[in-house]
């Protein structure tokens, strides 16, 4: 069929390429399966974790309800996005009905702020996981990271409801007023999205510096480091998500929005299961443990908020060295288990 008679047949509008309409894919229904892929994954990660504490009569801690909290809001991030998807998001915009943009929009900011304070307080219950191994000023430099991150991130899904004058224009276009240069959401948001990735990063290295100096066994401190540094794949999820930014200036963001949406819920689902692969891995070892001595392993300490590691003296002989450095290892895991 031509251009022509697409335009004077069908009605096609003059201005949208015929070549266009044929291409045009609905990515609604394959949006739906990546992003409750991406919560159920997450939510088995983190059953995992809190099934180690029951297993083992451990209560919960203040990381493991923020981080319960953080897949709560992407789990509802994840219902309003499946709402929007039908209402026609995913498709191009001349082909959603228009009584549904008005719920549409308001659902999709609804999807974005939960989207944000999933990734906003996952990040922070990692933060506290490692704040509880850390000591000196380096818990100071964990505290600045954990109050930045949510102020920044905070910021950009507060940015979204209040870039109109009138308020009710944000989520309402027909009414009368200004809004803020779209660049403006972009920029922050490549800002906010870089600076919590780079934090990331940081939080994954911390680990190494804290558990390479103890007198153990190299494969076992890479081990444990190992376990405590899947922060890196969070970090890549939310430089991923800053390459999508552009797109919040697309004239047709309900079809081209599709990869910053995903991508937003990816960061906080890899998050969370990040932070409990810590867990995971004590978890296996315990077992292997308890079948290997037929008894179950003592919890060194398991509601202080420190870990008390021995650093072996150097007068003392390489055989007493190494003892102690089996010793710390055990603590330190033992102690994750019962707070992680």
């Amino acid at each position: 069929m031509s251009q022509a008679k697409c335009n004077n047949v069908t009605g096609c509008p003059p201005s949208v390429p015929f070549s266009k309409f044929a291409e045009d894919e609905d990515f609604g229904p394959a949006t739906r399966i990546a992003i409750w892929l991406l919560t159920g994954v997450s939510a088995v990660f983190l059953c995992l974790r809190l099934y180690c504490k029951f297993i083992r009569h451990r209560r919960l801690h203040l990381d493991d309800w923020v981080l319960i909290a953080s897949w709560l809001a992407t789990l509802a991030g994840t219902i309003c996005t499946t709402i929007a998807i039908g209402l026609g998001f995913g498709k191009r915009g001349y082909e959603i009905p228009f009584d549904n943009f008005g719920t549409l929009i308001v659902v999709g900011l609804l999807s974005v702020t939960f989207d944000i304070i999933g990734q906003a307080w996952s990040k922070t219950s990692f933060a506290i996981t490692i704040l509880r191994i850390s000591e000196g000023k380096l818990r100071v430099f964990i505290w600045f990271a954990i109050i930045s991150m949510n102020v920044l991130l905070g910021l950009g899904a507060m940015s979204f409801w209040v870039q109109c004058s009138p308020i009710e224009k944000s989520w309402n276009p027909l009414v009368p007023g200004v809004c803020w240069d779209p660049r403006v959401a972009i920029v922050y948001g490549i800002f906010a999205s870089g600076y919590s990735g780079v934090m990331d990063l940081v939080l994954a290295i911390l680990p190494w510096n804290i558990i390479m100096s103890l007198q153990m066994k190299t494969k076992e401190k890479i081990g444990v480091a190992l376990a405590m540094s899947m922060g890196v794949f969070a970090a890549a999820s939310a430089f991923i998500k800053c390459s999508a930014m552009p797109e919040l200036a697309s004239q047709d963001f309900s079809h081209d929005g599709i990869p910053l949406v995903i991508w937003g819920i990816a960061e906080a689902a890899v998050t969370i299961m990040a932070a409990s692969v810590p867990m995971l891995r004590i978890l296996v070892k315990t077992v292997k443990a308890t079948n290997r001595h037929n008894q179950r392993p003592r919890i060194i300490d398991p509601d202080n908020d420190q870990v008390k590691l021995v650093r072996p003296h150097r007068s003392r002989s390489k055989q007493q060295r190494e003892r102690e450095g089996s010793a710390n290892l055990y603590r330190l895991e033992q102690s994750l288990v019962s707070r992680l």
